[in-house]
């Protein structure tokens, strides 16, 4: 689907039978047209194809149906338009024209479909029901404000703008460590008083001893109570200091546990780990929108559509529901550390309801009867109780466990999680672009459809057509109605329809499915080449490929198709999947065993069970212990892997209550309708433009003036005004129309010139381009100021539409000796040495008025013949005069020694453009002659006649690896129509886009002169069209199936429209417009002046035709030989 076309359908709706049929236009096509192409090439269609007859209608029903409605009815109804709900079409007075156009055409019958609001995935409704209700705007009126699009104009033409992109900067969370808790004093109780009273017994027991020597019995009273009472005093204050230090042991405790819960709950947890978890999930949901946001976006047509690019970091990457099991992007920086005299353990409490929602741990100090020997704390006391040195690392790799019961008590901060009664869960993001294959089981149909749409529609809304392309092969059916109601969201979106060229990116069938896959095969292999030979030292960066995404609900064998080593394969263990063919493949199986044997992910969409799992998982000691621990000896290490559960009311349920399921149709028709100019299509360039719109003389002329000698006139006038059309100073003519106007080329050079390539597939219109350029120059100069020398190594198609031009000096072609036994070879053998011959006679011819080019001999000759013929006119005397003193001024002897001698001896001179049409076939003729080099001669030659006023245009449809570097240096200008390989289109522009499958043929073109000083794309002449301008060009309509190769031939209203075939009857076809303006060139040439000479000079022929082998003897002045 090319930017110039539209796609479009019609719903039949009769007696509760209904069929949709879809139909490709150009779409500058009027409203009259539409109807005629849709009446008539149903009227003519007879498909054969499966329907159920209760419930679907045939063609030949949607036929009849047709007919009667636009009978019997004044308004044609038309859905999604952009001018608001619906559009009803005044057709009064118009029914009965469509069969018999006896009558005149109103105004909006005659409106191109784009002025009436129609855009891709309009829908012309035809019922017999005349009430229709509920038809939902395409874009609504409330919208209309919010964009510039909308409120601007109604042509949807979308620009992608600017993307700012945004990164999460990685932080890391480092956790301080507690540290030691403080010790309590050792000893006991009688550790602290034993030595007092030691001490005071012993004191007692000297002092008694003593006593009982002494005479003074009141001082030994005395002194032996301060004895005791000294060691009582002593273990008092023991006493009072142990117990000082319990207490201050107590507090010190109390004071680094509160310390460092607090730390843990107020920096860490609450100021860190909460508020940034809950900043990432706000940013993930802004910036992975859920799917009722993007529907509003869609109507909206905000920037985010197609904005991604292949450079972004998130290209390809899509989300598939909501999960509570996603991973910050922050890191808690954590070590697992053994302590075996570390006994300090903590628990993580869930938010207390009131307060600020954070979870909080405690610390729990170890119990004083844990110290008594023999005692082991009990499990129910350990559960969820960590070490405190483990903290860091359980924080960062768990996050909850669950009970017997099934409840749930968090342990850590592994996922993002939002405790807040408004929370969301963040979105499950997977990456499509290097995930190779990505295996889905599920045994529900409705689900994996649902999936399937969920992600296509991300894809086209964040992707441009460019970009992303999508490939449906779905399950066998037959049923043409069924089939439209499984494409029905995708039939009209651009990345279901600009891969391949009038075949349909849905299957339905094997039939289908081999000629996908042949396509695919064709894409990838020119992907692969193209990657091989890509030079390993290069640093050009790689070249962007469209990302083909293939949604496989049935293979087809793919394994028995030869495409079918593409298929992703596992990478190294450890090295990530690298998609270098940009190719991905989503296998929907309702078995895990019948998925592909390379998965980079698979996804589980069960009835209970919707998880996504990764093919390679790092299994830490603690998940081994689990499969250990396993019950059932067929546990295995799928069951222990890491797996992502999520939640998605678009796939498992009908949508949310404000944004239903049904909401994708109007998106996936928004997406649709909205296209964007590319350079590579623009679509404000004209469909088709016919030779004579070029030339604004004759454009603006009615048939009537045509058809008579007006067209001579004009020519006449440009070859006499050589003041203005002066080929010595210009060879400037118009070669098509681009979005602002005429596309102009100029070989002189000056300009573009003076050499050209051309290249195009077959089909493309190059020989249409070239011959509009060629019969553009015949147009404005004489036979006498420019020649033409045709070389046509493809059976003289193109040389013969040229060949009898005075212009012509020579036509070869690669079969003109066949009739009379003379080879190619020898042909083109005889052409070159003429060429040669030429260039010499030129060098010789330049040599006679001493110049160096051959515009300073052509400017020079035609001052010497003025000279001539003013000599005998008193009338001219000064100008006669001037051009004398011009001559001498140039001080050259042999110039003025032709101001009074005989100017019969010299030539003259004129530009000559030599053509080589399918040039790459001369390499073939090269290896069949060993004496030749034809490239390299005809190389050589437009070397050399840069100066004699040669002009050499090399065209092929081959061009891959034709151009050698000395075509590449003398070649200036370069056109480019389709071409096949993305090699043969860098290889003439540097760049991919004449390659690209929305690329038109039919004389779409890029024309590049140097490197890149001027670059246009254009659409060329269509030299074809009727010399009777009443006869207006064929409109052709392509039929658009469900599935297989589109039908090209639907309508074309030469073939298929019997009302014009019965108008054009009355008129007078005659000739083409190329063929009518050859003829009367030639007449002009074969003009008469008054004393019986030719009015313009015939050049002499370059190359003349070779003798024929066998002559015949039907002329008397053989005959005397018969009686030898």
């Amino acid at each position: 689907m090319k930017n110039n076309e539209i796609l479009v359908s019609v719903k039949f709706n009769i007696k509760n039978r209904v069929r949709t049929l879809s139909f490709l236009v150009v779409k500058d096509i009027t409203l009259k047209e539409f109807i005629q192409g849709v009446y008539y090439g149903l009227k003519n269609f007879n498909p054969d194809e499966s329907i159920d007859a209760d419930t679907t209608l045939s063609i030949q029903d949607c036929f009849q149906a047709f007919e009667q409605y636009i009978k019997t009815h004044c308004e044609l109804l038309i859905l999604y338009t952009i001018m608001g709900e619906y559009s009803k079409v005044d057709i009064t007075e118009q029914s009965m024209d469509v069969l018999d156009q006896q009558k005149k055409v109103k105004n909006n019958y005659d409106l191109s479909l784009s002025s009436l609001g129609i855009v891709t995935s309009s829908e012309f409704f035809i019922t017999d029901n005349d009430m229709v209700t509920n038809v939902p705007q395409l874009f609504d009126k409330g919208d209309r404000e919010k964009t510039y699009i909308l409120r601007d104009n109604n042509t949807l033409e979308y620009n992608i703008s600017t993307r700012r992109l945004n990164v999460i900067e990685p932080t890391v969370i480092d956790i301080l460590p507690a540290g030691d808790m403080p010790t309590k004093a050792k000893g006991s109780l009688l550790d602290t008083i034993a030595p007092p009273l030691i001490t005071g017994l012993g004191m007692v027991g000297i002092r008694f001893f003593i006593s009982q020597f002494s005479s003074n019995s009141g001082l030994n009273d005395s002194m032996l109570a301060m004895t005791i009472a000294m060691p009582f005093m002593s273990a008092v204050t023991s006493l009072y200091n142990r117990r000082k230090q319990s207490k201050d042991y107590k507090q010190s405790v109390s004071e680094w546990k509160e310390k460092y819960e607090n730390y843990i709950n107020e920096t860490i947890i609450k100021k860190k780990i909460v508020k940034w978890q809950k900043d990432e999930i706000v940013y993930l949901n802004k910036a992975y929108p859920r799917m009722c946001t993007l529907f509003n976006q869609t109507g909206e047509i905000s920037t985010a559509i197609f904005a991604r690019s292949q450079n972004d970091n998130d290209f390809m990457r899509v989300t598939l529901g909501e999960s509570d099991e996603i991973k910050p992007s922050f890191q808690i920086k954590a070590e697992q550390k053994d302590d075996i005299f570390y006994d300090v353990r903590y628990k993580l409490h869930p938010p207390k309801k009131g307060e600020d929602e954070c979870p909080y741990i405690t610390i729990e100090i170890p119990p004083k009867h844990k110290n008594k020997k023999g005692y082991q704390q009990t499990t129910e006391e350990m559960k969820n109780q960590f070490l405190l040195t483990e903290l860091p690392y359980i924080f960062s790799t768990t996050q909850e466990t669950i009970g017997e019961n099934g409840e749930k008590e968090i342990t850590g901060f592994k996922f993002l999680r939002d405790s807040s009664a408004k929370a969301e869960k963040p979105p499950l993001l997977v990456d499509l672009k290097n995930i190779g294959t990505l295996g889905i089981i599920s045994k529900n149909d409705d689900v994996s459809l649902n999936f399937i749409r969920h992600l296509a529609f991300e894809l086209s809304f964040y992707h441009s057509p460019e970009d992303v392309q999508l490939v449906f092969f779905f399950n066998k059916e037959k049923d043409v109605e069924k089939q439209s109601d499984i494409i029905n969201n995708y039939m009209f979106l651009p990345h279901a329809n600009e891969l391949f060229d009038g075949l349909s990116q849905f299957v339905f069938d094997e039939k289908s499915a081999g000629e996908v896959y042949s396509q695919l095969q064709s894409i990838i292999s020119e992907r692969v080449k193209s990657n091989s030979s890509d030079e390993p030292d290069s640093n050009s960066l790689s070249e962007k490929v469209t990302q083909i995404i293939c949604f496989v609900l049935d293979d087809y064998d793919i394994k028995e198709k030869a495409f079918s080593k593409y298929i992703p394969e596992a990478p190294k263990e450890g090295e990530n999947y690298e998609n270098s063919l940009g190719l991905t493949f989503v296998f929907i199986q309702k078995e895990k065993g019948m998925l592909p044997k390379y998965c980079g992910s698979i996804v589980e969409l069960d009835e209970t069970i919707h998880r996504i799992s990764n093919r390679y998982n790092l299994l830490s000691h603690e998940t081994l212990s689990k499969l250990a621990r396993g019950k059932d000896s067929s546990t295995t290490t799928d069951d222990i892997i890491e797996y992502t559960n999520f939640t998605n009311d678009y796939i498992f349920n009908n949508g949310t209550k404000e944004h239903p399921n049904s909401e994708f149709d109007l998106a996936f028709r928004r997406l649709s309708s909205i296209y964007y100019t590319r350079i590579a299509e623009n679509g404000k360039v004209p469909s088709l433009v016919t030779l004579f719109e070029l030339f604004e003389d004759i454009y603006k002329l009615n048939n009537e003036q045509i058809q008579t000698d007006e067209l001579i006139n004009i020519i006449c006038k440009n070859w006499s005004d050589v003041q203005n059309n002066d080929v010595t100073r210009n060879m400037k003519v118009a070669v098509g129309k681009n979005e602002h106007g005429i596309t102009y080329l100029d070989l002189h050079e000056n300009a573009d010139g003076p050499h050209m390539l051309v290249a195009g597939t077959t089909g493309s219109g190059k020989s249409e381009t070239i011959i509009t350029y060629l019969i553009g120059l015949c147009v404005k100069y004489s036979p006498s100021d420019l020649n033409l020398m045709l070389v046509d190594m493809k059976g003289g198609g193109f040389s013969e539409r040229l060949g009898k031009l005075p212009h012509c000096v020579g036509t070869v072609t690669n079969t003109a000796g066949e009739s009379q036994g003379i080879s190619a070879v020898y042909m083109l053998k005889r052409f070159l040495e003429s060429l040669n011959a030429e260039v010499k006679n030129r060098q010789i011819i330049l040599s006679d008025l001493d110049v160096d080019n051959a515009d300073a001999y052509i400017r020079t000759y035609r001052k010497v013949k003025k000279i001539h013929e003013l000599k005998s006119n008193p009338n001219e005397r000064a100008k006669y005069e001037e051009l004398i003193q011009e001559i001498r001024d140039g001080k050259k002897e042999k110039q003025i020694r032709y101001i009074d001698g005989d100017i019969s001896k010299l030539k003259p001179l004129s530009h000559l453009i030599l053509v080589v049409d399918e040039f790459t076939e001369l390499k073939r003729f090269s290896s069949e002659s060993n004496d030749i080099d034809f490239i390299a001669e005809i190389t050589t030659i437009a070397r050399i006649g840069r100066t004699l006023g040669l002009h050499i245009i090399l065209v092929s449809q081959n061009i891959e690896g034709a151009i050698n570097d000395d075509i590449r240096v003398n070649t200036k200008s370069k056109i480019c129509l389709k071409v096949a390989t993305k090699q043969a289109s860098k290889e003439m522009l540097g760049t991919t886009d004449a390659a690209a499958a929305t690329m038109p043929g039919h004389g779409r073109a890029y024309i590049l002169v140097g490197t890149g000083s001027r670059y246009e794309y254009f659409q060329s002449a269509y030299t074809g069209a009727n010399k009777n301008t009443d006869i207006k060009p064929a409109t052709k309509m392509t039929y658009v199936t469900n599935t297989g190769e589109f039908i090209s031939d639907f309508y074309d209203s030469t073939k298929h429209n019997d009302v014009l075939k019965a108008k054009n009857k009355k008129l007078s076809f005659g000739i083409t417009q190329l063929e009518y303006v050859v003829e009367k060139i030639i007449e002009i040439t074969s003009q008469k002046t008054s004393n019986g000479t030719n009015k313009y000079d015939v050049p002499e022929k370059i190359f003349l035709e070779p003798l024929p082998v066998l002559l015949s003897d039907d002329n008397d002045e053989f005959n005397e030989w018969n009686e030898v």
